[in-house]
């Protein structure tokens, strides 16, 4: 074991931005715009004037949905085998689930967002003999059926007896949109009303967001898992007069141990220790070494799904053995009461620690039937744990006593029952602008499953990195940030919601749970939104909501 004292925490050891490597840009550039899919789906008008490189015919589209349908090119189709691009069945074979009652507001709300803004840009590439107005025209008709938006549909929708498709460009400008981050900006429009709470002004008698009494300093360990063959670091924040459960923290894909900082050294001012782990498998560092990949599941080893977990575990143990030896660690890390916080991929890995069964079946079939084009990052990076052996896989913790999953992936990981075996207190954060995990599949769906006591925090207008520390941004972050993205100063009233829920919540498990628990509602959280970034917490989903998502996942089963 290695330490190393380190005050300033990260900032002293290297410059964040300075270790991002040119090499890596172009795999991540690649690999996000392959993630981040299509939306266009599938259904007819009467004819269409196909455009396939050189060649360009009038087909009947009825013929192009059967391709859809089966894969299989019939009536003038067939001989065009040779010209189709690799994907197009893909593209036409999806839709975008809308909550019918919802649709007039919503239409009218996405098209004067930067995102639908885009989705018609995009459609207009592939549709160039139509106009704006016909393209807004034909999504409201298509969605007012209560029976998805796809691009077939929209074909059809469209005036005209013969409407002209470029299928030539279809797969390059389906890679610039992303299906359920799409569905998730639908919803995003109700997210705001229908996560609301009716209270009273909040008038707290203190600040849980305000930096603690206590002097902050951080250490580095270095802890060798000879068993395993990993080296793990870990980033310890104490103060002098540390007590309370210990916090424990695990980074996302890509990233490192400082990612939370600020979250880190705000906890640790309030007396608590808090031990930030990086795992060697699938941090920015291990990251860097890959060769460059077009299939996102090479970027992640399925044993790394198994070794996440096991590192929190191992680092328990050694701080337990810290523990009973004289000197600096001496009683320092009360391991039998941890809360364990993780974001993205760490987030997957703290619901495993809680309790979650790891559902190998459903995982398979799902990425067996998954297609590429159209799905976030999340949802391709989750089907690399299908290869591993086994059916359901249990790494319960039973130190962890509570969980803070920032922007998990969750996806189909714990299959449709594997979150009810959660065995601990779940606070969780969903962003509804989150193209890497998007809020529905990956934050919304699963926090139906959990078993009380759980909160949601919903940051509308919030992103993927949204809570992460400003001063520490990621690798995929900083590859992958849109001009329209909110900027650190328009989050900065989520970060402070963060600091103050996650005190708020740790603090359950202490005698001073009465105290903190006003910071545990809907007032809260509300009190803090601004136009940028409404802020919501919720015990339980709206009915409406929860049933249409309900809706959702049986047609997916359907499909």
């Amino acid at each position: 074991m290695n330490s190393t004292n380190n005050p300033l925490g990260r900032h002293q050891t290297r410059g964040r931005r300075g270790w991002i490597s040119q090499a890596i840009a172009p795999l991540f550039a690649t690999v996000f715009a392959i993630a981040s899919g299509s939306v266009l789906p599938t259904s007819a008008a009467e004819r269409l004037t196909l455009r396939l490189g050189p060649w360009s015919g009038t087909i009947a589209i009825s013929d192009l949905e059967e391709y859809a349908k089966t894969g299989k090119l019939s009536g003038q189709l067939e001989p065009l085998s040779p010209l189709f691009p690799p994907g197009l069945r893909e593209v036409l074979s999806q839709r975008v689930e809308i909550d019918p009652e919802m649709t007039d507001e919503v239409i009218d709300k996405l098209f004067e967002s930067p995102e639908g803004n885009r989705l018609l840009r995009t459609l207009l590439l592939l549709v160039p003999e139509s106009t704006i107005e016909e393209m807004k025209a034909a999504i409201a008709l298509v969605a007012s059926k209560g029976n998805g938006l796809s691009f077939l549909g929209i074909l059809k929708a469209l005036p005209g007896e013969t409407i002209t498709l470029d299928a030539t460009s279809i797969i390059g400008v389906a890679s610039r949109l992303n299906l359920s981050y799409l569905e998730g900006q639908i919803l995003k429009t109700r997210l705001e009303t229908a996560l609301e709470v009716e209270t009273d002004p909040f008038y707290p008698s203190f600040d849980p967001a305000a930096k603690g009494p206590q002097t902050v300093s951080a250490q580095t360990l270095t802890l060798e898992d000879t068993q395993r063959n990993r080296e793990i670091a870990v980033e310890i924040y104490s103060s002098p007069n540390s007590s309370g459960p210990l916090a424990v923290m695990s980074h996302g894909f890509a990233s490192d141990r400082f990612f939370l900082e600020y979250l880190a050294r705000h906890l640790a001012s309030h007396g608590l220790t808090v031990v930030s782990v990086e795992h060697p498998g699938s941090n920015e560092a291990w990251l860097q070494q890959l060769p460059v990949t077009l299939d996102p599941t090479d970027l992640i080893e399925a044993e790394e799904f198994l070794h996440r977990p096991r590192d929190i575990r191992f680092v328990l143990d050694e701080l337990e053995a810290l523990n009973r030896q004289p000197g600096t660690f001496y009683n320092q890390f009360n391991t039998a009461e941890t809360v364990a916080i993780g974001h993205s991929l760490g987030g997957y890995g703290i619901l495993a620690l809680a309790g979650a069964e790891v559902d190998l079946p459903h995982l398979r079939e799902v990425c067996q039937k998954q297609r590429k084009l159209g799905q976030s990052p999340a949802d391709l990076l989750q089907c690399a744990a299908g290869k591993l052996e086994g059916n359901r896989v249990n790494l319960r913790d039973r130190r962890i006593k509570s969980a803070i999953a920032l922007n998990p992936m969750v996806g189909d990981l714990f299959g449709p029952q594997g979150l009810e075996k959660v065995q601990t207190p779940v606070l969780l954060l969903s962003g509804s602008d989150d193209s890497w995990a998007p809020a529905i599949d990956h934050q919304l769906a699963p926090f139906r499953q959990l078993p009380e006591p759980k909160y949601l925090v919903s940051a509308i207008g919030g992103n993927h990195f949204s809570a992460s520390d400003p001063d520490n941004p990621t690798l995929v972050e900083t590859q992958t940030t849109l001009p329209e993205d909110p900027s650190d100063a328009e989050t900065q009233n989520l970060r402070q919601l963060v600091r103050g829920v996650s005190l708020a919540f740790i603090k359950q498990n202490t005698p001073e749970a009465k105290t903190y628990a006003p910071f545990l509602t809907a007032a809260y959280a509300q009190s803090l939104s601004t136009e940028e970034i409404a802020l919501r917490l919720n015990r339980e989903l709206p009915d409406r909501l929860a049933r249409w998502i309900e809706s959702r996942e049986e047609i997916s089963q359907r499909d």
